[in-house]
């Protein structure tokens, strides 16, 4: 923490639904709004915005080769009726899923 003392005011016009989406941003980092904010101006994310959305739709397009590649695995287990998937499938099931989750996470910072 510094030991400044926050002495002046700056007053920022919003809508309502973009002041409950800074409230949760800043929850979400564990901060207060006016400290979200503050390191939000003063350290801006290292990326431009269409850096973002092609990172994005990156993303997006190995998410969906990764769907299809279980879909092609269910259609074998089907194929040959197998009842339960192996242990190493739902290990590397679950590596994907957490995968996504981080992703989504650091995406949503």
């Amino acid at each position: 923490m510094s030991n400044e003392l926050y002495t002046s005011n700056l007053i920022v016009r919003m809508t309502d639904r973009e002041k409950r989406q800074l409230a949760e941003a800043a929850h979400h980092k564990g901060v207060t709004m006016s400290k979200f904010v503050r390191d939000s101006v003063i350290n801006p994310p290292s990326v431009s915005r269409s850096e973002y959305n092609e990172l994005r739709q990156m993303i997006s397009y190995e998410i969906r080769k990764l769907g299809v590649n279980v879909n092609q695995i269910a259609k074998k287990y089907n194929e040959y009726a197998y009842v339960e998937p192996s242990i190493d499938l739902l290990d590397k099931l679950n590596q994907i899923i957490s995968l996504m989750y981080e992703i989504n996470n650091k995406i949503e910072e």
